[in-house]
């Protein structure tokens, strides 16, 4: 059988790897766009931090892409499929055949529509190589203005700030973190972060960036900004150029069935590229999470090798560390105007733990500073038990007898 994986992400990788383990007789290609051997892109920023070496990054197997059965392209990117005729075209002009087809291609970053964007002092995060030219852009800068207010662009704003850079964060919304905390939470994120020194402007509209000799003056609704460079983290969008000669299903991003099948027989998707349940939102969305991106690739390649596997679904799960204050925030907490919290804080410690609840279901956690039960929360949620006293979940003495038994807190 000839499996072909576009993409080598996590969802690729480890696709790759369930397939080369389930079918004896497999015939495994993978398309990698980047000039680098398979690495993990979520510890790019503990490189520019110096926490990590560049060789650290590379935690797939090298000598799993020389094996006799592997056929690995790197450098190379997919210009089209043509799934009459299951042929998949390389931008080189280089066609591949294939039997079943797994679309793991993740995702490009978004850069905000405004006029000016598109300087050479301004970086998007998000391969290695991205890394190493703000790496050498900050041996001769002073200032940088990060744009956008989610968790890439916390994270570079963290490790430029341990650099001896000053940060400015252009926030468009009106609170950081907005689209992954309710606002009482990112209340205390946004004070840490300002005890820690870096600058958030929120409610900044940029109108127009013009780059000076000496740097980049962004022109905003609150006046002018300036800055020696700036960094874009506001997210990714999709690959899914390559598809006009399918009839795959697309909306925010490939549409799939329950086994991670595509509308086209044969052809399946997995990772940031693809929409699919969210247990805590109860609806179909993408989830640009790790874990959920193995997962599927497992799942997609267990289906593709003919096991009739479903994928359960996933919870939005997002853990950083902001400035050594740990933070896990899953399931639904950002738009709760229909629900129902509890809460425990510490003040002194920074400790601080918020549940959402639907009716009786627990959709939603945020922890900062006190993230050890974070697993029990999300099993919670995961497995739709009914809620009976809700304060007993802040109870660390019971946690641990109540995620065995379900006693007390569920019926």
């Amino acid at each position: 059988m000839k499996y072909l994986i576009i993409g080598c992400g996590p969802a690729g990788m480890h696709a790759a790897y369930k397939l080369d383990e389930l079918d004896k007789n497999a015939e495994i290609t993978l398309i990698n766009s980047e000039s680098n051997l398979p690495y993990s892109r979520i510890l790019i920023t503990f490189l520019l931090e110096k926490k990590v070496e560049e060789e650290d990054l590379f935690i797939f197997s090298e000598e799993f892409l020389q094996k006799d059965n592997i056929n690995y392209y790197q450098n190379k990117s997919v210009e089209e499929i043509d799934s009459d005729n299951k042929k998949v075209k390389l931008n080189d002009g280089t066609a591949l055949n294939y039997d079943k087809l797994l679309i793991a291609a993740g995702g490009d970053p978004k850069r905000p529509s405004v006029k000016g964007i598109e300087s050479d002092r301004i970086f998007t995060i998000r391969t290695i190589d991205d890394i190493k030219t703000v790496k050498a852009k900050m041996e001769t800068a002073e200032k940088c203005a990060v744009l956008g207010g989610g968790l890439v662009s916390l994270k570079m704003a963290q490790a430029l700030k341990r650099q001896g850079i000053g940060i400015k964060v252009l926030i468009r919304s009106p609170r950081v973190l907005s689209q992954v905390l309710d606002e009482e939470s990112a209340v205390l994120i946004a004070d840490h972060l300002e005890e820690n020194g870096i600058e958030l402007l929120t409610g900044t509209q940029i109108e127009e960036i013009v780059e000076e000799k000496k740097g980049l003056v962004f022109n905003t609704n609150k006046g002018k900004i300036s800055s020696d460079f700036a960094v874009i983290g506001k997210g990714v969008s999709p690959n899914m150029d390559f598809l006009d000669k399918t009839s795959v299903k697309t909306d925010w991003g490939i549409l799939s069935d329950e086994y991670l099948q595509t509308e086209e027989k044969d052809i399946f998707a997995a990772g940031d590229v693809v929409e699919n349940y969210n247990i805590a939102q109860d609806s179909i969305q993408l989830n640009s999470i790790w874990p959920d991106a193995v997962l599927q690739g497992i799942t997609a390649a267990e289906n593709m090798a003919g096991k009739f596997k479903k994928y359960p679904g996933n919870i939005n799960m997002n853990a950083v560390d902001i400035f050594s204050l740990p933070l896990i925030a899953m399931g639904r907490v950002k738009d709760v105007e229909n629900l129902e919290t509890v809460k425990y804080e510490n003040k002194a410690e920074k400790k601080f733990v918020k549940l959402f609840f639907n009716n009786d279901l627990l959709v939603g956690a945020v922890l900062i500073n006190d993230v050890e039960n974070a697993g029990f929360y999300k099993q919670l949620i995961a497995k739709r038990k009914i809620i009976k006293d809700r304060e007993t979940l802040l109870n660390k003495n019971n946690l641990l007898a109540n995620y065995i038994f379900w006693k007390e807190v569920t019926e």
